[in-house]
């Protein structure tokens, strides 16, 4: 039978080589989605109220007027006039909200953080396994 030292080494290697290499691939590719996504652009948004409705307006990075038009339930805590940061996404200006966005590629970041982890440390325990 064998001992738990001689089942580990095969366990590591499985892990280092699953893990360690879909980790840095999904580190490399929110690298890259950091540097070439930059989906949503921030403006300042006024409120307004005039016989359309009641809604946020606000400019473009090209100087466009965008409109907003809002129930006055959802602006309630809000009068006219007011401003408050939207953010929209510059292709698509219907494409908005008010939140802040979450980051591009932030899953793939810690996922390939936690991958990369367990691969480094499975490869490093591999490695010194057989001085036992």
């Amino acid at each position: 039978m064998p001992t738990a030292l001689e089942m580990a080494g095969p366990i590591l290697e499985i892990l280092t080589w699953l893990c360690l290499p879909a980790g840095l691939a999904l580190l490399f590719y929110s690298g890259i989605l950091r540097r070439f996504v930059h989906p949503w652009s921030v403006a300042e948004a006024v409120v307004y109220a005039d016989e359309s409705g009641t809604g946020f307006r606000w400019f473009d990075r090209k100087f466009q007027v965008h409109h907003a038009p809002m129930s006055p339930y959802d602006i309630r805590d809000l009068a006219v006039g007011d401003t408050l940061p939207i953010y929209y996404h510059p292709k698509r200006p219907t494409q908005w909200q008010t939140a802040t966005p979450e980051d591009v590629g932030r899953t793939a970041v810690v996922l390939g953080r936690v991958l990369t982890g367990i691969g480094a440390a499975a490869f490093i325990v591999g490695f010194f396994l057989p001085m036992f």
